[in-house]
């Protein structure tokens, strides 16, 4: 259905993305205007409904291509043969990281649409999100060795706390590696900052957790 979107050179098509990430990012569906979109893309609104047809079909276009690369990524790049949990969510860190240096509200955007309430938009992605979570996170955490946690201890409890920690610091440094994606120097400073931090609350958190 958008051949014609996806054949368009790969400036313009990020630059269409990620003018409309932002929007959506910042809005909820309703209230986010294709106006602002076009205008921060420097497209004509034409163009914009000769490729998606309507603003529903921009939106969901945007989770199912976003939970489709994100999904890809992570099955490309997840060594399954890792069996310890936090060296998983590490590698999944720097998933996300290399994905922001592309689409920098990608993420902001997945949370709102997680979110979003809209009932013209709600079932189709409830739909997406279901597939996302069977296809992605189902295989990112494949293989698991739970013999690593302490006896006794409750191993969903152990691993929603890793869940809110890496959360908790991804958070933390999401708008600052936004602000600075085109200053590389900085941006990569952020990652090493992030990643170091990840390190030492996952190293806190294994002397807790792990036997």
């Amino acid at each position: 259905m958008y051949q014609a979107f996806m054949n368009l050179t790969e400036e313009k098509r990020k630059a269409i993305i990620n003018a409309a990430l932002r929007e959506f990012s910042l809005n909820n569906y309703a209230t986010a205007s294709t106006n602002k979109i076009v205008s921060n893309a420097n497209i004509s609104k034409g163009i914009l409904y000769h490729y998606f047809g309507s603003k529903k079909n921009l939106y969901l276009f945007l989770y199912d291509y976003t939970t489709t690369i994100f999904s890809e990524a992570l099955n490309r790049q997840i060594d399954l043969a890792e069996p310890d949990i936090f060296k998983r969510y590490e590698q999944i860190m720097k998933i996300k990281i290399d994905l922001m240096k592309q689409y920098h509200a990608l993420f902001d955007f997945l949370k709102k649409a997680y979110a979003e309430t809209s009932s013209e938009v709600r079932d189709e992605l409830n739909h997406y999100n279901a597939a996302f979570q069977k296809n992605a996170y189902a295989t990112a955490f494949e293989g698991i060795d739970t013999s690593l946690f302490r006896e006794n201890l409750e191993i969903k409890k152990a691993i929603d706390t890793i869940q809110w920690v890496t959360d908790g610091i991804s958070h933390r440094y999401e708008e600052r590696l936004k602000a600075h994606a085109d200053n590389q120097e900085l941006f990569n400073e952020l990652i090493e900052q992030c990643m170091e931090e990840a390190s030492e609350y996952f190293l806190f958190l294994k002397t807790l957790l792990y036997q």
